[in-house]
């Protein structure tokens, strides 16, 4: 099993200096915004994002700068404000172990405080040498929004195809791993053809780490996973493993599985799903939908000269696919 932080070492003592950076950033007079930073500090999680960014400077041959720091920090921001704001959309009650801010202070507070942190990330972009990163993070935050949306709307879509799917999860997730592989590409001075390879790199593995996430959704353990679970099944999201179930199911079974989808007043769906249907053959399915991805994310990594850190985005490709939370 690949472990994250052995793929990192590149960049880990980088990284060990971002949750100060990021305190530091997000830090108000209000005791109020105090309280809720500390807390959503706690999302911190793998800094798989903000890794990407440092990674692939050090891909292209450039030692990581202040501006490459400011970045992960950005990137990192974002991301936090997707959680708040993702939290609320799923209802879910546990992020990294511990309460969200919806299941603690309610979607206003919740709402806002995302709002606050997105603002303090494009306020940290404009202070940049180039304003790239400002127009590469309003792209993103257009797509990933529209992701959202799409998602909302094809909630309970029973008719949703893989295609469709794939659609709203390179939007909502893969954007912003291509982003972040991007502009550390970008802000390291590469040549145009490495940052389109690392973009499209860190596209194929946001991808594949969504298909994962979605199959943990249906079999982790919250334990392990440190997340609500479930939450798609219960909003009515139609993720990989479910469109493929549809479709291998005939009959009566598809008709069990399409009421259990759609009955609003359904409690422990997720519990009902594993008890009564066999699972396997559409996970297995899944899994080698996001092996494909990886593989191709391994692909790009063939124009990038050979380096510790390109051996790191390699490991780190194997490492979304074979990660267990």
């Amino acid at each position: 099993m690949v472990e994250l932080a052995d793929c990192l070492e590149p960049v880990a003592a980088d990284l060990d200096s971002l949750d100060s950076f990021l305190l530091g950033e997000l830090s108000s007079d209000s005791a109020a915004i105090q309280d809720l930073v500390r807390h959503v500090s706690g999302y911190g999680g793998k800094r798989l994002r903000p890794a990407l960014v440092l990674l692939s400077a050090r891909a292209c041959g450039q030692e990581i700068t202040p501006v490459h720091l400011k970045l992960a920090v950005i990137i990192e921001l974002i991301h936090t404000a997707t959680l708040v704001h993702d939290d609320i959309l799923d209802g879910a009650s546990l992020r990294r172990r511990v309460p969200t801010v919806n299941a603690l202070h309610g979607n206003q507070v919740s709402v806002l405080l995302g709002d606050f942190v997105y603002a303090r990330a494009f306020a940290m972009s404009v202070e940049l040498p180039t304003p790239d990163a400002s127009r590469v993070l309003a792209r993103v935050t257009q797509v990933v929004c529209r992701g959202e949306i799409e998602q909302v709307f094809d909630r309970f879509n029973l008719a949703l195809k893989e295609s469709q799917y794939l659609r709203i999860i390179e939007a909502k997730t893969a954007e912003l791993y291509s982003a972040c592989c991007e502009l550390g590409a970008l802000y390291a001075g590469a040549a145009a053809e490495r940052i389109a390879a690392l973009a499209l790199y860190g596209r194929n593995i946001g991808i594949a780490f969504q298909v994962i996430d979605d199959c943990l959704d249906l079999i982790g353990d919250e334990a392990v996973v440190g997340k609500s679970l479930g939450t798609d099944l219960e909003g009515g999201k139609l993720t990989l493993p479910l469109i493929r179930l549809a479709q291998v199911l005939e009959g009566e079974e598809r008709r069990r599985l399409h009421a259990l989808i759609l009955d609003e007043g359904a409690k422990n769906r997720r519990a009902r799903l594993l008890e009564e249907f066999e699972l396997g053959p559409a996970l297995d399915y899944s899994f080698q939908r996001a092996d494909a991805f990886i593989h191709r994310a391994m692909d790009e990594l063939k124009v990038i000269e050979p380096s510790p850190a390109r051996d790191a985005l390699h490991n780190v490709a194997e490492f979304v696919l074979c990660r267990k939370r």
